[in-house]
């Protein structure tokens, strides 16, 4: 019984440990703001809604693959380029893929939902670290 569940612990143990930090904060604020735009989306209609949750997971999926790969390498291995470099790589990847994935596979699309969520979602890498900074300097102030 307990082989059944390694894998699912290990995983859950990896996404746990990567969604701590500055890297993780901005994961969860994507999905919150994903989960929230497809809400808002489903108040105009369900192809909406669902468009807008693919273009929210087609960020951050791959966003979540990376943080695991940033904190699993950097806490092995110690600091470098090399495991940021690949991780952003395969970031782009994945990301390519999905987008591939949902042209192809999902019929019919709402294509500003689809985009609108997902470059509001990109725009999140800006926008929390500069949240960020702004509440640390009121309270210093």
């Amino acid at each position: 019984m307990g082989a059944i569940y390694g894998p699912f612990v290990c995983t859950a143990f990896v996404l746990k440990e990567a969604l701590k930090g500055s890297v993780g904060r901005i994961v969860i604020v994507q999905f919150i703001v994903m989960v929230l735009a497809a809400a808002g989306c489903l108040l105009v209609d369900i192809v909406a809604a669902y468009s807008a949750l693919l273009g929210g997971l087609v960020c951050v999926v791959p966003a979540v693959y990376a943080a695991a790969r940033f904190h699993g390498k950097t806490w092995k291995e110690g600091t470098g380029l090399t495991p940021i470099l690949l991780g952003e790589l395969g970031k782009l990847a994945f990301c390519v893929a999905l987008f591939v994935a949902v042209f192809v596979l999902v019929e019919p699309l709402n294509a500003l939902s689809f985009f609108g969520t997902f470059i509001g979602l990109q725009l999140t890498y800006i926008a929390v670290p500069v949240l960020g900074v702004n509440r640390l300097r009121s309270r210093q102030g």
